[in-house]
């Protein structure tokens, strides 16, 4: 058999696998994604984000579906925040491990962000369905402390004011990111817990 051939196959193969995984990783997490896929977020788009939310070096980001982990390492790069980020697809957060090993500053979550108290974020960054925020705005809105921002891409928190709405400059990623910052009216007395 030519050596041409082989390789081909190989090939051929592993991106079969690689596909198949995909396919199993969708049907494992569809319970509770309802239909959402793993894609992961542009770097024109991230770069949007960090360039209209400065963050100090120890904040806290938080990346509910963070995917392959692209936005905890390139902000944790830029300014030196903790970062976490919580992953249901199996696949995505192998991926995410993977690539966040030399990041010392992430932490990669696998499971549903829902029971978890978001109460110590700084920041907290979303790409979700428009099906879940509201629901995602309601626990939002309860467990961040006064002046916490909230960053979410292409879909609204119904109900939430933005205080900004950016579009990337990319004729293929210019769908709006909405900025939010948690009000200074209802002040929250907790006491802040670092993971």
């Amino acid at each position: 058999m030519p050596s041409w051939l082989i390789i081909f196959l190989i090939l051929a193969g592993t991106l079969f696998i690689l596909k198949l995984l995909y396919v199993l990783a969708f049907g494992w997490t569809l319970p509770v994604t309802r239909g959402a896929l793993f894609v992961s977020t542009a770097s024109v788009r991230i770069k949007t984000f960090l360039n209209a939310v400065p963050m100090e070096t120890g904040e806290l980001l938080v990346d509910i579906g963070c995917g392959d982990g692209r936005v905890l390492r390139a902000a944790h790069r830029r300014y030196g925040v903790k970062a976490i980020g919580f992953e249901v697809n199996p696949l995505a957060y192998l991926t995410a491990r993977v690539l966040g090993l030399r990041t010392p500053g992430i932490r990669i979550k696998r499971g549903n962000f829902w029971p978890e108290d978001l109460g110590d974020a700084d920041v907290v960054f979303c790409y979700l369905f428009p099906d879940v925020m509201e629901r995602l705005a309601g626990k939002l809105e309860k467990e961040l402390r006064p002046g916490t921002r909230v960053i979410s891409c292409n879909f609204p928190l119904p109900g939430w004011r933005a205080d900004r709405v950016l579009r990337p400059d990319s004729t293929r990623h210019n769908d709006p990111i909405y900025l939010y910052r948690i009000p200074n009216a209802k002040p929250k007395q907790r006491p802040r817990k670092i993971p």
